[in-house]
Parts: C-alpha cells; sequence; structure tokens
C-alpha cells in the first residue's frame, strides 16, 4: 500500500541517535521537536514580525528603518519584543500541531486521491496532496491561534494606536508609558468585546492560515526533494535551509493581503477598545473595501519586505532544527 512521499521526514537512522526519549514520550517526539524549533525560530523573528505589523497598521512611517528608529527612540529594545509571550506559546504550539495534523492527514489524503497506485510522478503527486493536507492543518490551527495572535497585535500597535487617537486625553505621558500584560489584555479584550472579541477577523485569519498553510507545505517538500534530486546525491542539510526558507517567502507573499485585512480589521478593534476606556465616542466605521475582500493595491503590500525577510529566516530555522532533531533524536 502506498502513502505517497514521507510527510516532512523520513525515518529517523538509530545510528546517528544522539538523544534517545523515554517510551512515554516517544509518541510525542515530533511534536515536541516541533515546538521546540518554533521557539527558537519564533524568538529570532519576532523584532522583524513587530515591524511588518506597524508597517501594516500604521502609515506614518516612511520606511522600515523609520519604523526601527522612531520604536526604538520611543519604546528602546522592549518595543520590538511586546506581545512576545502569547507567540511564544501560541505559534510554538500552533506550528506543532500544525506538523502533527500534516503528518497525520498526509498518507490518508493520498490513499483518498490516488488509492493504491504508485504513479510514475511522485513528486508531482505530492503536491496536491500537501496542499490539501497543509490547509486542513492551517485551519485546525486557526481555531486556536486567533485569539493569542489577537493579543499579540494588540501589544505590537497599542501604544501607536494611544498616540494616533488618545494623545489629547488626559496625561499623555502617563497614558503612553501603560502597558498592560498578555494576561491583562485577554481580560480588556473579554470585559469590552465579549468573549468572541478575542476571534476579532477570524474569518481572515483563518483564510490566511489554510492558504498559507497549503502552499507552505508544498513548496517546501517540492523545493526540498527537488534540490536533493538535482543537486545532491543523498538527502541534505543545505536542501532543508533553502527549501525552508523559499516556503515562508513565497507562502507569505501569496497570502499578505489577507494578511494586512486582518490586521486592520484588529486595528479598529483595538482603537474601540481604548476610546471606550477612555469614555470616548466611537470613531466612524470605515468604509472600506478592505474590510469585505482584500483588495490588490500598494498598501496591501505594506511590510511585505520585512516580512518576506523574517519569514525566510524564521522557517529556515525551524525546518532546519526540526529537520535535524528529527534526524538525531529519537
Amino acid at each position: 500500500m502506498s502513502s505517497g512521499l514521507p510527510a516532512i521526514t523520513g525515518d529517523i537512522d538509530h545510528a546517528r541517535a544522539v538523544y534517545v526519549f523515554p517510551e512515554v514520550l516517544k509518541p510525542w517526539r515530533p511534536t515536541i521537536l516541533a515546538y521546540s524549533a518554533s521557539f527558537v525560530s519564533t524568538v529570532m523573528g519576532f523584532p522583524m514580525d513587530t515591524v511588518k505589523t506597524r508597517m501594516q497598521t500604521h502609515k506614518e512611517f516612511s520606511s522600515y528603518w523609520d519604523c526601527v528608529r522612531k520604536t526604538y527612540s520611543h519604546e528602546g529594545i522592549r518595543g520590538f519584543y511586546r506581545g512576545i509571550w502569547a507567540p511564544l506559546v501560541s505559534t510554538s504550539l500552533s506550528k506543532s500541531l500544525g506538523v502533527s495534523i500534516f503528518t497525520f492527514f498526509k498518507p490518508k489524503t493520498y490513499q483518498l486521491l490516488y488509492g493504491d497506485s504508485v504513479g510514475t510522478h511522485p513528486l508531482l503527486r505530492n503536491i496536491p496532496v500537501c496542499f490539501i493536507s497543509g490547509s486542513m492543518a492551517g485551519g485546525g490551527v486557526s481555531l486556536f491561534a486567533c485569539p493569542f495572535e489577537f493579543t499579540k497585535v494588540y501589544s505590537q500597535i497599542l501604544k501607536l494606536v494611544q498616540r494616533q487617537h488618545l494623545i489629547d486625553t488626559h496625561d499623555p505621558k502617563k497614558r503612553l508609558t501603560k502597558t498592560p500584560s498578555t494576561l491583562q489584555i485577554i481580560k480588556i479584550i473579554i470585559r469590552n468585546e465579549g468573549y468572541m472579541g478575542l476571534y476579532s477577523g477570524y474569518k481572515y485569519h483563518f483564510l490566511r492560515d489554510s492558504l498559507s498553510s497549503g502552499f507552505y507545505f508544498s513548496i517546501y517538500e517540492l523545493g526540498k526533494h527537488s534540490l536533493n534530486k538535482l543537486f545532491f546525491d543523498s538527502p541534505s542539510h543545505l536542501s532543508v535551509l533553502i527549501a525552508g526558507g523559499l516556503s515562508g517567502v513565497l507562502s507569505w507573499t501569496l497570502i499578505f493581503p489577507v494578511d494586512t485585512a486582518k490586521a486592520l480589521i484588529q486595528k479598529e478593534v483595538v482603537t474601540k477598545i481604548l476610546r471606550q476606556q477612555e469614555g470616548l465616542d466611537p470613531l466612524p466605521k470605515k468604509q472600506n473595501k478592505v474590510l469585505k475582500f482584500p483588495k490588490l493595491e500598494r498598501n496591501m503590500y505594506r511590510g511585505l519586505g520585512i516580512s518576506v525577510t523574517r519569514s525566510f529566516l524564521v522557517n529556515m530555522i525551524f525546518f532546519g532544527v526540526y529537520e535535524f532533531s528529527m534526524a538525531h533524536i529519537a
């Protein structure tokens, strides 16, 4: 019975194992290793994610360097890491859960599409299998990840929204130095918007994660196997790094307008909450077509450059660490 190419990585070579999990943890080995790899890559790439989100939601920055300079001037190094605790938990768990779901569904999807036939083009057959399995993984994980990502976005743009809409109220200095914790932000959102407020922008989050995850795994596996076949005689760490970086860059570029739409909707919710806290009237609801469907225009790609750089770095690190761990930890 054929199930196509193995999902992400094949079986471990026990001769190269540098550590062996206890028997009770072995079923969770891929999840634990994926979480660890994602934890490392998230810490490395988070400052660029902050710049990306601020560029998407605020037009006051003339360039990436201008955003970096002003963020550091007003908030110091901590400004680049605001909201990191939520993604350290959620992104790492989401990534590990997504890898686990993808790995679980891939052979089942192959059977559904091709049955027991082997076929003469396994690499081409692998593409739709990866896309469908990846989309299911991304869509499933989005239900868990959306509240955490919204709290991250809230933290990242909080001070910018305060300066833009609240600087004329009370004492600006006091207002701008007050930074709530992640837990406090969750409580604020629930208090003002209810529990469903944590899912602000969810339909765009779901669409983004489903499509991006489908592209992500398809591009990664196609890139890795193609590079191994064309340039290397055996599986290569270099092909893993290149394919990992390219999968992040291309998948993000394809779905970036959807991510911008999500960020703009969430910015409106943050602004509404802050104005409610100050006893101010809500701003008029923007009649922007982006709220109905992401329009492909220049503003929808603000922050793409830094996002592409971050995505290449983060996913190169993630797949490099994950594949190395899968090959050396039994």
